[in-house]
């Protein structure tokens, strides 16, 4: 439950909540720095997403420590619930209500951080920037800043694989698919011999697929869409191919389709990249699927373009108490403090020291230990590659809705890019 409960973390819906006496003012002006040093003492407010009640020990203990090291100071911790943090979170800082230290992911952390709203941990913290993961630093640095938060909870994926199945298409022995285009290539492959998907495409997953191909999404400010390109167009004309020789499921581009976890563990499709903990989902739904499957390490892991998902603690510019809320902000995520948070869930740490112990670096000997050493390693080693800010839920929507119509066939490649494009484009200067 707990490990569940975690990795939704990364996939819920965002948003914040108001807390009422949080102790913050109007504030400095937007892109101004501010001074975070002075004595750590007196009270502040910490707020996170949907991680209570199952980590209150967990955070009550980092809490409770902190207090003892640094007498006088006193952090009152509210939990808010994921799917309407985005929204609250915008109204906060309107109101100038902003808790003094926040977990964010990085979808609702980029609109303050282009404002100039929260702390640049870069010149608060910068002396930890070498001990984080360089994916997990990179996921948090927005607009002017070198780094908007400190990075601290991730995820990043593995490869899971059908054994049976693929037996079935005497690919058993076979190489695994290091890359999206070889995994439609060998889904082609699956599909004539057994009548089964290789896979299937998701709107969650199409831009990491495009992403990994070099393909940017928008450009470095992102304020302009950038998807119509030759290799996007060459891999979404592969998708229609796989279509139509059932190489993907047959509702796998529909309005209504059914999730991809809920395809693999009915056994109509033999690969499946995602999270190492929806294992013990698909343990507890589909033990026989689960006595089947085998792991591999993610796509594009060799190219940098495995995707990872962070969370990050932020401190608003707008604090009257900077000094301990940057202080606190440190210690939360210290690799120590980070382990003891990954062991306890399926998240993983974003601090290189937390990667090396034991629990990250050991040989697996069931599935779920052998997928976590997995994603430790591509974090570690450098092959993962976070998504652009500017590429959240609407962002991702209005490109498969687009790219929806040319795998069925409805129109080219090229013409649901440059169609995807405008959208795109209408969307991001409404932002601006």
């Amino acid at each position: 439950m707990a490990r569940r409960k975690a990795f939704r973390l990364f996939t819920a819906a965002v948003g914040a909540l108001a807390l009422a006496g949080c102790g913050l003012g109007e504030g400095p002006q937007t892109g101004t720095a501010v001074d975070t040093s002075g004595e750590v003492k007196g009270d502040i407010t910490f707020q996170t997403l949907q991680l209570s009640p199952t980590f209150d020990g967990y955070l009550r203990g980092v809490i409770a420590e902190f207090e003892k090291q640094h007498p006088g100071t006193k952090v009152t911790w509210t939990d808010i619930p994921s799917n309407s943090a985005a929204r609250k979170t915008n109204a906060d800082a309107v109101a100038g209500s902003l808790p003094d230290v926040m977990d964010l992911d990085t979808g609702t952390l980029a609109p303050i951080a282009r404002k100039g709203l929260v702390v640049d941990m870069g010149a608060a913290a910068g002396d930890l920037k070498s001990g984080f993961v360089e994916s997990a630093w990179k996921s948090v640095t927005f607009g002017g800043a070198s780094a908007s938060a400190l990075p601290w909870y991730l995820n990043t994926p593995v490869l899971m694989k059908n054994s049976a199945l693929l037996e079935q298409a005497n690919l058993a022995s076979a190489p695994d698919p290091t890359s999206y285009p070889e995994l439609v290539e060998v889904s082609a492959k699956i599909a004539a011999a057994t009548g089964k998907a290789g896979f299937q495409p998701t709107q969650l997953g199409f831009h990491t697929y495009l992403r990994s191909l070099g393909v940017p999404l928008v450009n470095d400010q992102g304020t302009e869409a950038v998807v119509h390109t030759p290799e996007a167009a060459a891999f979404v004309d592969s998708l229609a191919k796989l279509q139509k020789s059932g190489g993907i499921p047959a509702d796998a581009v529909s309005a209504q389709q059914r999730g991809e976890i809920e395809t693999f563990q009915e056994g109509m499709t033999a690969y499946l990249e995602t999270g190492g903990s929806r294992l013990k989902i698909i343990q507890q739904n589909a033990p026989g699927v689960y006595a089947q499957t085998a792991l591999a390490k993610p796509l594009a892991v060799n190219g940098k373009g495995t995707w990872v998902v962070a969370h990050g603690v932020a401190v608003p510019k707008a604090s009257r108490n900077l000094p301990t809320a940057v202080a606190f902000a440190k210690f939360l995520t210290s690799p120590e403090n980070q382990l003891a948070l990954a062991k306890q869930s399926s998240v993983f740490p974003s601090t290189a020291k937390s990667l090396e112990d034991a629990f990250f670096t050991a040989e697996g000997t069931d599935l779920v230990s052998k997928a976590r050493a997995i994603s430790a390693a591509s974090l570690k080693n450098g092959t993962t590659n976070p998504t652009p800010a500017a590429v959240d839920s609407e962002f991702t929507t209005a490109l498969w809705s687009s790219v929806q119509r040319a795998i069925v066939g409805e129109v080219s490649a090229d013409q649901a890019l440059q169609d995807a494009e405008t959208k795109l484009n209408s969307i991001l200067k409404a932002r601006q």
